[in-house]
């Protein structure tokens, strides 16, 4: 009953002196506020990624010519960069593989349909595989196919930006000629929006590899190679046998990154949360500031409820009632900064999330930021804690005030 009745004075004095109380919590609030916001910010950027990638597929691995990795003197064997006869290679050389597709992109080139062009397109040229490995959708249309590959067809998809700014929204795209320095290619598809980490399929253009090394590349090369392994097999596994495979080829010279989408999914999920814990910790040292705002007001309470102290102390009251009497107070400052400070975060997190819908960054559904409820529990009896601690100095000086001359004090 004692903690109770020293809860109520508590709230009384809260209510006594609005302004002052809500100075003194103002840094708890900040402090809490920001502790909640960075957590749910950061574990949204999280989830938006980990979304993404599963989309796309965290199964694809991806193979670069990266010579930078030789040591010094040691040469490449004469080879210059991935080419066609690798992805046979390691198709026929790797059994646990299930297909595989190089890539190129061709250098950024204007496309045009009449009067209308697209200055700045993503043009890439892959296979039949590319939709598999990436997991895209067309809107309109049908994919590459083997045929085109082999005829080394002038035929393209297109993504729906492109379509937008070529022929008008929700056009029918299908069987009409667009070209890019010079070349003419009919429209088979339109890709389905698709975005990652800023860059979206929306402005690609997509034509068979085979076309592009024959009419822009003259040649069989191809800027990297995507891999996925059979059902069933593990990308790390999928990955060490590829490896094994590219050092046989290149007689043990590390010529070769090897990189998968789900290695860069626990890299990039490891800096967003690692860069979350440090910022929250940096705004974690603004409840120290509020901690000492409250040893502050509460020592001017003590010096203004001086004859209160003597007067219950001449009556009886142990230094044990007036040592909890102000500690639940300084906790109960702290407290109710840390719940408005959370309020405020929830509120400014959902105001987040529908400001990013609206502008569909960094995705059309915008950024989701879910109330964080145990870092915000946490946080708030953080808080609370700190009320406690930098409350315990006051609180000790009025249970240590001599009664007779507290009842002096005017």
């Amino acid at each position: 009953m004692n903690a109770l009745a020293s809860l109520l004075v508590a709230l009384e004095m809260l209510r006594q002196h609005k302004m002052r109380a809500f100075l003194t919590m103002l840094g708890v609030i900040i402090g809490v506020m920001s502790v909640t916001m960075i957590v749910m910010i950061s574990n949204g950027f999280q989830t938006y990624i980990n979304t993404v990638f599963k989309k796309l597929g965290t199964d694809t691995m991806f193979v670069f010519f990266d010579p930078g990795r030789r040591m010094r003197g040691e040469t490449t064997g004469g080879t210059e960069k991935l080419s066609n006869e690798d992805i046979r290679y390691l198709l026929n050389r790797v059994s646990v593989l299930e297909i595989g597709s190089g890539m190129m992109q061709i250098p950024q080139q204007k496309v045009k349909f009449g009067e209308q062009s697209v200055d700045n397109p993503q043009i890439f040229a892959s296979d039949e595989y590319f939709h598999e490995l990436n997991r895209f959708d067309v809107v309109q249309g049908r994919w590459l196919t083997k045929a085109d590959l082999d005829q080394r067809a002038s035929v393209c998809l297109i993504g729906e930006e492109i379509r937008y700014r070529l022929f008008g929204e929700g056009a029918n795209a299908i069987g009409k000629l667009i070209s890019t320095q010079g070349i003419a290619f009919e429209v088979i598809g339109v890709i389905k929006r698709a975005d990652f980490l800023g860059d979206s399929s929306a402005r690609m253009v997509l034509v068979p590899i085979t076309t592009a090394q024959s009419k822009w590349m003259g040649s069989r090369r191809v800027d990297f190679i995507m891999l996925r392994a059979k059902p069933g097999v593990k990308v790390n596994d999928a990955m060490d046998s590829v490896w094994r495979a590219l050092m046989l080829r290149s007689h043990n010279r590390p010529i070769y990154r090897l990189d998968s989408r789900e290695s860069i999914l626990s890299v990039l999920e490891g800096l967003v949360g690692v860069a979350g814990v440090i910022l929250a910790a940096v705004a974690a040292l603004s409840l120290l500031v509020g901690g000492i705002g409250i040893m502050n007001i509460m020592l001017v309470s003590v010096t203004e409820r001086t004859r209160e102290i003597g007067l219950r102390k001449a009556i009886g009251a142990p230094q044990a009632a007036i040592l909890q009497q102000f500690i639940i107070e300084a906790a109960m400052l702290s407290m109710v900064g840390g719940l408005i400070g959370m309020f405020i975060a929830w509120s400014l997190g959902n105001a987040v999330t529908i400001l990013t819908a609206m502008r569909q960054w960094p995705s059309p559904d915008g950024l989701a930021t879910p109330f964080p409820l145990t870092a915000a529990i946490g946080a708030a009896l953080f808080s609370a804690f700190i009320g406690v601690v930098f409350g315990l100095y006051p609180a000790i000086s009025a249970a240590k005030l001599d009664p007779i001359v507290a009842l002096r004090h005017e």
